[in-house]
């Protein structure tokens, strides 16, 4: 075939139309699945313009995550039954990857969300916070943490049935205390691990909306006593009534800071 500068382009020119490096195409060369129309004399190789459009299927394939022993096969075979197996078996792939992809953008909208409340908070201030809706959470049983085996244990526990049922949440898991328990000592009897979730199909509890004394605290969990006793304490001077549960979420966790000890913890309960 002869070459006709018209319509044919060296390796470089035709790269550059596709906007890949040179290596891409001599490795499709090398692999079978796509290669130039002309192999001059010379050792010089000539793509055609009108391969471009094999080059497009090669690529959208590609980005469908095909390998290219699969396209390789599909090219070789094509037809219009197999397309649109293809595209029906990719269409369903590309569902669920969308679906995970939309979840885990919820994951990174909501912890951008609670770093930069952390940021802004003092943690000498005891405030009320007014919930106007009610929160889902999914709950597990905890053990009487007596030692870090039963934290340990009670934290995987709960993992477990996060994965098992398919939840995925942007907060570190939390602990639930009922207020009988604090007001008795026993703030360290935890009742349950929760984890907030945005459907209420997948929550077996839920944060009741109403109105909710909260404190903060900056030394992590070991020290957390500290908060629930100035919590109770300003209860107490304000005559107000403790409800329910209270709930310690982690602002700040692993992902900001090093260590327990530098945990920004939120605790909260109904009033």
């Amino acid at each position: 075939m002869d070459i006709n500068r018209q319509i044919h382009l060296t390796t470089g020119q035709f790269a550059k139309l596709m906007n890949v490096r040179k290596d891409t195409l001599l490795y499709y060369d090398k692999v079978g699945i796509f290669s130039p129309e002309i192999i001059a004399s010379n050792g010089y190789r000539y793509y055609s313009v009108y391969q471009s459009d094999v080059f497009h299927v090669i690529s959208i394939l590609k980005e469908l995550d095909m390998p290219l022993k699969e396209i390789k096969e599909f090219l070789e075979y094509r037809s219009p039954e197999r397309l649109i197996h293809l595209l029906e078996k990719k269409e369903k792939a590309l569902t669920t990857k969308i679906k995970h992809l939309e979840r885990m953008k919820k994951v990174v909208t909501d912890k951008l969300y609670v770093t930069k409340e952390a940021m802004e908070v003092n943690t000498l201030d005891i405030v009320m916070e007014n919930k106007k809706e009610d929160e889902f959470i999914v709950v597990t049983d905890s053990k009487q943490l007596t030692n870090d085996k039963n934290a340990y244990e009670s934290i995987q526990l709960h993992y477990k049935y996060l994965e098992e049922s398919n939840i995925v949440s942007s907060t570190s898991e939390g602990w639930m205390i009922s207020v009988s328990n604090v007001l008795n000592g026993n703030n360290i009897q935890y009742d349950y691990l929760y984890t907030k979730v945005n459907e209420s199909s997948y929550a077996n509890q839920k944060i009741e909306k109403g109105t909710y004394l909260v404190a903060y605290h900056d030394e992590g969990y070991l020290s957390i006593e500290q908060a629930y006793k100035r919590l109770v304490t300003y209860a107490k001077n304000h005559n107000l009534v403790l409800k329910g549960y209270f709930y310690e979420d982690a602002l700040l966790d692993e992902l900001s800071v090093k260590g327990y000890e530098k945990y920004l913890i939120k605790l909260s309960v109904k009033i």
